[in-house]
């Protein structure tokens, strides 16, 4: 079949079950803390489960693919996903809303893992190797799409109290889209699972430890500084428009950022400086959007979205040049458990912080944890030159 076709179906689906299903709860978040009477720690919370349900359906995955198959995995995942989404825009206004707006989170990271692993593994069985790391660069920069999209039109939503069902409702209606028509009609079946010969504590060695550990930590930085950027904004009063406009631009970051990294993949003496300069990005960004300032929030925004795409495309792509086909969906799974592990520290950690210290205590834990995740970055690219 067309690889274009797939190509575009593997890059909505990136869109739909990262960018719009996980960071628009960011931006949403001002108006669900007013609405359910939620304090910060329970916001993170809340992100942690969605993210905790994300890990589960990426460990899940391969196993899964063993019994259904690939294909039937991405589409039972976009399932799982619509469901949660509708589940969250029925959030009522009542003490039983987090428990529901809980489970309808949990549900939309399970299908988001399940589906975004198939979706890796058959859009890479189905291209060149020369073609593998533009495509993951193309498909984890459509997340920016979904964050920019949901930045611009922010100001011409009628009701933004409520404008968060509308968000949940809308990401439903995509995940039922991609559950109809991913993966194209035509398809031959993705490589098995795992072959025989994988040995999991191959993620311990000199050639995996740097980048999980590098994984990890983008994890805890990105989310916690994604999941209470909203609301930074709204602690220093910034009016609507500019909330919008930095939004906005933290997506457009996140698509630059990926097609600059695609270009350093193609430079030998770039490549193994890409995923220490995608680290450094989000460290300085965080770093300014700690000031006292709506515009350097927006300065700060736009800096952590030029890392924000390139990271995990990288560690997709490092990881799939690092196994033979078999064994590549079981590498990116471990792989992605540690990103997970991480994401599930992140809101809940910075939550923590945010109740006792304010909001300006979240981005310079990132900047923090970002700057180590650099250390990692600059090992990995040690050992493995």
């Amino acid at each position: 079949m067309n690889p274009t076709k797939l190509i575009f179906w593997a890059a909505l689906g990136i869109c739909v079950n990262v960018g719009l299903a996980r960071f628009s709860y960011g931006i949403m978040l001002p108006s669900l803390r007013d609405d359910l009477g939620l304090d910060y720690a329970t916001s993170g919370g809340l992100n942690a489960v969605h993210l905790l349900g994300y890990l589960l359906g990426t460990l899940v995955a391969p196993t899964l693919a063993r019994h259904i198959g690939m294909q039937a995995v991405a589409r039972l995942g976009h399932v799982v996903l619509c469901l949660g989404a509708i589940a969250c825009a029925a959030t009522p206004i009542a003490a039983s809303g987090p428990w529901v707006l809980g489970v309808g989170r949990l549900l939309m990271g399970l299908g988001g893992g399940l589906a975004v692993l198939a979706i890796l593994v058959i859009a890479f069985a189905a291209i060149a190797p020369s073609w593998r790391g533009p495509v993951s660069m193309l498909a984890w920069g459509s997340t920016g799409i979904a964050i920019a999209a949901t930045g611009a039109l922010l100001p011409f939503l009628p009701d933004p109290d409520w404008a968060w069902r509308g968000v949940f409702l809308v990401c439903a209606a995509f995940a039922a889209l991609l559950a109809l028509v991913f993966p194209p009609r035509g398809l031959a079946n993705a490589p098995p699972a795992t072959g025989t010969g994988f040995n999991p504590w191959h993620a311990l060695s000199p050639r995996w430890v740097f980048l999980n550990a590098h994984y990890f930590l983008f994890g805890v930085a990105y989310v916690a500084y994604a999941t209470f950027a909203g609301t930074r904004m709204a602690a220093l009063r910034t009016v609507p428009w500019l909330v919008a406009a930095t939004w906005a631009g933290y997506g457009v970051a996140a698509m630059l950022g990926a097609a600059i990294t695609a270009w350093a993949l193609g430079q030998v003496k770039w490549r193994e400086r890409a995923l220490m300069g995608a680290g450094i990005c989000g460290a300085l960004g965080s770093l300014v959007a700690s000031g006292g300032t709506p515009e350097l929030a927006f300065f700060g925004a736009c800096l952590v979205g030029l890392g924000l795409a390139a990271t995990p495309a990288l560690v997709s792509a490092f990881a799939r040049d690092r196994s033979p086909a078999e064994h590549y969906p079981r590498a990116f799974s471990i792989a992605t458990a540690c990103l997970g592990v991480g994401q599930l520290l992140g809101p809940a950690l910075a939550g923590g912080l945010a109740d006792r210290f304010g909001t300006v205590a979240v981005p310079l834990f990132a900047a923090a944890v970002y700057g180590l995740g650099v250390l990692a970055a600059l090992a990995d690219g040690r050992v493995t030159r």
